[in-house]
């Protein structure tokens, strides 16, 4: 998997998360069943914490994969049938 493949998979991957947390958040949805509330909040932070890890990780890989493509670098981005 490209690198930019990969940032992109995991912003996307965060974002659903984020989104699933916030509207579950939102509509009172318990994932546990458990009726204490703090056990609530702290999966929910839990939840919004990963969402932010993947996002993090999404976006330093997209832009890790920008930078090792320099435009200098056209011939090694070639396979290696495509070169002269």
């Amino acid at each position: 998997m490209r690198g930019s493949t990969l940032g992109t998979f995991l912003l996307t991957v965060g974002l659903l998360v984020g989104v699933a947390a916030g509207v579950a958040l939102t509509l009172g949805f318990d994932p546990t069943q458990l009726p204490p509330q703090l056990v609530k909040v702290a999966l929910y932070k839990i939840t919004f914490l990963a969402a932010g890890g993947l996002i993090a990780a999404g976006a330093i890989v997209r832009r890790e994969s920008r930078a090792s493509r320099s435009p200098g670098d056209a011939a090694a981005a070639r396979g290696p049938a495509e070169r002269p």
